[in-house]
């Protein structure tokens, strides 16, 4: 039995590319995105100012159709990677910082807290009968 690569799940958001947290896991949705292949709610989504793709954007100073480009252009992880280091704004301190945030995102106290709490009943219903601290804790528990 073969598998569809829309059945394939998603890195997780904690899985790296480039030293940086959901890079990889946004390149993917992306990559789906334009190959028609992403589930309903994840095509709702992405690339939201809202969501974790939103934060990301707009930390490392990109839109959705230049990341978008830049997926369509790469041929594969490696290549997106140099692409994303290239950028003035991939500097490792911004990637650290953006790696200690992300982590935090959907967390009181932090962007996203009210975010989860309003769209878990549709993205991550999981997480309605097993409470999580995070966005990156509500996807995880979600998908696997």
């Amino acid at each position: 039995m073969t598998t569809s690569p829309r059945s394939l799940p998603l890195p997780r958001p904690q899985d790296q590319l480039a030293g940086c947290v959901w890079f990889p896991r946004f390149a993917e949705k992306a990559r789906r995105f334009l190959g028609q292949q992403l589930p309903l709610t994840y095509r709702v989504a992405f690339g939201s100012r809202l969501g974790i793709d939103g934060a990301f954007l707009r930390h490392f100073g990109l839109t959705v159709p230049q990341f978008l480009v830049a997926v369509r252009r790469s041929e594969n992880n490696a290549a997106l990677a140099q692409w994303f280091l290239s950028l003035p704004s991939a500097r490792s301190e911004r990637i650290d910082e953006w790696n200690r945030r992300a982590a935090l995102l959907g967390t009181k106290g932090h962007p996203g807290y009210l975010t989860r709490h309003l769209i878990k009943w549709v993205f991550y219903p999981k997480s309605v009968l097993v409470p999580v601290n995070s966005l990156f804790e509500a996807i995880e528990q979600d998908e696997r």
